[in-house]
């Protein structure tokens, strides 16, 4: 009896319909650049980058007044070593917002990505259900080698995924165009 079931599942597996797969293949390097949203965000990011150097310089230029004010005071005096407090003082808040505003900008640009990202993934579902897609593949040929990498080109090869497709597969235009209107329309951040 056991047997037969191995037997069953074949017969069964060459009567039984199958549907072939519709697929499709986007390149996220072109969703990514055309997006709207994306760009907003990246303004977006270029804005706090700018108030944030405006916070940082000024912490550098107290930095640079205390080190021309240290100038007026002989060595070992109390002005001297009071200006020199406060130079380290600053110096130690310029490094420490430095290194805030570089992790913060890194987290910031993190985070752009990984919305956008879920926002492809979210808009690729739609797309392929309204455009009956069952299966859809990143394009990853497209870029040509890069004649500067010292890494072998057989690395360069192993780690792509897609080496050919048919370019009327492509839906990256569907996405960017749907994610765009979704967008304008407010429906998205």
């Amino acid at each position: 009896m056991i047997a037969a079931i191995p037997t069953l599942a074949l017969l069964w597996a060459m009567v039984a319909p199958v549907k072939p797969a519709v697929i499709g293949c986007v390149d996220l390097e072109r969703v990514f650049a055309g997006l709207d949203q994306h760009k907003a965000g990246e303004a977006r990011l270029q804005e706090v980058v700018k108030a944030e150097a405006a916070k940082r310089d000024a912490i550098g230029a107290e930095t640079q007044a205390l080190q021309a004010e240290m100038e007026n005071f002989k060595p070992d005096t109390p002005g001297f070593n009071e200006t020199g407090r406060k130079l380290t003082d600053a110096a130690g808040r310029l490094r420490v917002f430095e290194e805030f505003l570089k992790r913060k900008m890194d987290f910031e640009q993190a985070l752009l990505v990984r919305t956008t990202y879920a926002g492809i993934k979210s808009s690729l579902g739609t797309v392929c259900t309204t455009q009956n897609i069952d299966i859809v593949f990143m394009d990853d040929a497209t870029p040509p080698f890069d004649k500067n990498d010292q890494r072998p080109i057989t690395q360069q090869i192993s780690g792509r995924r897609m080496l050919w497709f048919n370019p009327s597969l492509d839906i990256t235009d569907l996405v960017i165009k749907q994610m765009n209107e979704a967008f304008a329309a407010g429906k998205t951040k």
